[in-house]
């Protein structure tokens, strides 16, 4: 059957394409603003600020002043109209580039705080929103990339993402975790979604002619990484809401709120033992089937490739040729072909996303998924119009004539803009790319070799999953410091045999780019007789490797030879000055314990100068009733409604002794000669929630309700 024409005008170009945006979500924004409004007027403080911004995806750059705000993108889809509204808002408002991520997201860079509200609300227009992008919070669901057109795919699991999508991001709950919860659907066991190594992981299967999936719970990359424990071997596809609503339920009822580095879904695998998981885990699955609770709304989103109304371009060259063998595959539907557009570093500038996305526009709103791999791909490309995709990626990207293998590396930001980063991981990569490119090694001969660098030791750059990855570090020689990386090797990914890169040794990060290459040529001379690289590592490949590092294990001294102590794209020898905290986990304990410290100093006569008396202790006591409503899910309300849900929520429950009543009336009235009469009783509030605050248990329970929940279970 011939493709469908199709003009310009034939595509919806304001509807949301791929989720719902939740109705509150501009209601949230005109809040974001005031927020930033009271900053710039000094009335609220920067770590205030940063604990709202966060969950909006709105992240802090390491320039100080800049901002960068992250796109949820499932599965990496965007309409060609989409894409050209990031392009057209990034080149108004921020950087000359868009940034794609290894979790299928889109980035602005460079962003004034001042303009972040309304490049979210130019977004919002198009069916685009950044909540979620960040904090404690249901993150971006990723999907196989090849989902829908892959040749060997199980069925296409992009529908009940996008559906997901939709359900979670319009539910309260989904914004106040103890951590971020990551979810991922794979198409096939090849689990090219990555759903082993998430907080939730669903891989299609059929099973008796029912579409359904495979269920992995509590992986996960960054500090103490674990792959994902198998929950289910197979629910029907109409579970999947109920299953990822009773994770969810779980995690935010029982992770641990209090530490950070164990609030992740892993560690409460860990922390309740299998058994006990999988217990609470019943539990709320029951509780939601008694609720009633509707399967997802499953949209059809049947592939089809439509043709544009401009003439085909036939172009025979050896260039187009060697082209097409390295980044264009048929898909499942006969004469259509998908088509990877390689990215440096996963960066596109905006005139060329511009005239990417007016391309495509004729050929379809359904044309266009990031990949993990910071890389675009492009679907549903009749085959007569491959020569005019090859004329229109010529000049983007910089990688459309390399080999797929460089095309497909990745890099993390690294420290050029993350406030964790410690080595310029871009710098390295780059350095790589450059020694491999200039090698006369046969790269075609290994394209889906994975190589991956992170700036540190946290995983953006997802080096846990690499054939060959590299993590920043720091060395030390003498009195001097210089950049290096840990090196791991031998990830694998399919379903059921999923494990990590494991570490295997360590370099200057002077000589990363010249240890890859010496990896890659023994690899290429010795891949026949191994099945993979994992293979290849299992069975003397490891020791092959350290045999490489220990030729660059000694380096030269500062005097004898600087570039060593210098980092990749670095002009000043290597230090950790101007390494900060990250924004990743801002949240919930951010704003508690900032309003906790604001009432202990206007007590302790710290601040509040410029007040009078009676204001300050209407302040303390306005800050000590607050400090806790977010424990309750009331969020910052405005100041009439604190008093009156801190009763509500605190003194009615006989959390707080109902005593304080009358100091919280008095300053609801603002009537300060009352709260001057109440001096002694508006402190002794301020020490009775911090006293609650700190019985509170790791899942925002306090000991009676603790007590409660385990008479409720007795019974």
């Amino acid at each position: 059957m011939a493709p469908a024409r199709a003009g310009r005008s034939d595509h919806p170009r304001s509807s949301s394409m791929f989720y719902e945006i939740p109705s509150n979500l501009s209601a949230e924004l005109a809040e974001l603003d005031g927020y930033i409004a009271d900053f710039r007027q000094g009335r609220l403080d920067a770590a205030a600020l940063k604990a709202h911004r966060v969950p909006f995806g709105c992240y802090e750059q390491r320039r100080d002043g800049t901002f960068m705000v992250r796109i949820r993108t499932t599965g990496g889809a965007l309409s060609p109209h989409q894409l050209g509204t990031i392009a057209r808002i990034s080149a108004r408002y921020g950087a000359s580039s868009l940034h794609v991520t290894t979790r299928q997201e889109f980035q602005i860079h460079d962003l004034s705080l001042e303009d972040v509200t309304t490049v979210m609300r130019e977004l919002l227009a198009v069916g685009l929103a950044s909540r979620g992008g960040g904090g404690n919070t249901v993150r971006n669901i990723m999907v196989s990339p090849e989902a829908g057109i892959g040749l060997d795919e199980v069925f296409d699991p992009s529908p009940h993402a996008f559906a997901l999508t939709s359900r979670l991001i319009s539910e309260g709950d989904s914004w106040l975790l103890p951590r971020k919860l990551k979810i991922a659907f794979s198409n096939s066991p090849a689990d090219t979604g990555l759903a082993q190594f998430n907080d939730i992981g669903f891989i299609a299967r059929i099973r008796d002619g029912v579409s359904g999936f495979r269920v992995y719970v509590a992986g996960g990359m960054g500090g103490k990484p674990e792959v994902g424990h198998l929950l289910h071997d197979f629910v029907p596809a109409s579970d999947v809401y109920l299953i990822a609503e009773a994770v969810k339920r779980l995690f935010d009822k029982h992770g641990n709120r209090k530490k950070r580095n164990a609030a992740r879904l892993r560690f409460l695998w860990n922390s309740a033992g299998e058994a006990g998981f999988r217990d609470l885990y019943a539990a709320e699955l029951e509780a939601l089937r008694t609720e009633g609770r509707p399967p997802l709304l499953v949209e059809d989103f049947s592939v089809e490739g439509l043709a544009p109304d401009i003439a085909p371009l036939s172009v025979g060259s050896s260039d187009f040729v060697e082209w097409k063998n390295r980044f264009v595959s048929a898909q499942r539907q006969a004469g259509l072909y998908s088509v990877l557009v390689p990215l440096f570093l996963g960066n596109v500038r905006n005139e060329d996303a511009l005239r990417l996305a007016d391309f495509l526009e004729p050929f379809g709103p359904q044309t266009i998924r990031a990949t993990f791999g910071q890389n675009l791909r492009l679907r549903n490309i009749p085959e007569a119009y491959l020569g005019n995709v090859w004329s229109v990626l010529s000049g983007i990207g910089g990688l459309s004539r390399a080999p797929a293998m460089l095309a497909n590396a990745v890099s993390c930001t690294g420290a050029d803009t993350c406030q964790l980063g410690i080595c310029l991981s871009k710098g390295a990569l780059t350095a790589t790319l450059d020694t491999l490119g200039k090698s006369d090694l046969p790269l075609d001969t290994v394209p889906d070799f994975r190589l991956h660098v992170s700036g540190c030791p946290n995983t953006c750059g997802q080096h846990l999953l690499a054939d060959l990855g590299f993590f920043g570090n720091a060395g030390s020689k003498g009195q001097r410091m210089y950049p290096a990386y840990a090196v791991v090797a031998g990830a694998r990914l399919a379903d059921g045999q999923a494990r990590f890169a494991r570490q295997v040794a360590r370099v200057s990060a002077h000589d990363v780019p010249s240890f890859a290459r010496d990896v890659m040529a023994l690899w290429i001379e010795r891949k026949a007789a191994h099945a993979s690289f994992a293979d290849y590592i299992d069975n003397g490949g490891e020791g092959d490797m350290r045999t490489i590092a220990e030729r660059y294990r000694e380096i030269p001294d500062f005097r004898d030879d600087r570039s060593y102590y210098v980092d990749w794209g670095a002009s000043e020898p290597f230090s950790l000055a101007g390494r900060g905290s990250g924004e990743c986990a801002a949240g919930l304990f951010d704003l508690i314990e900032l309003d906790l410290k604001a009432a202990a100093r206007l007590r302790d006569g710290e601040s509040g100068g410029d007040l009078t008396e009676g204001a300050r202790l209407q302040r303390l006591a306005f800050l000590a009733s607050r400090a806790l409503l977010i424990t309750r899910g009331v969020q910052t309300p405005s100041d009439a409604s604190v008093f009156e849900a801190f009763r509500q929520h605190f003194l009615q429950s006989d959390l707080i002794s109902p005593r304080f009543g009358e100091v919280v009336n008095a300053a609801e009235r603002r009537d300060e000669a009352a709260l001057l009469r109440l001096t002694s009783v508006v402190s002794e509030l301020l020490s009775a929630v911090e006293s609650l605050y700190q019985s509170m248990d790791n899942s925002l329970r306090f000991p009676a309700e603790s007590s409660q929940d385990r008479a409720r279970s007795a019974g």
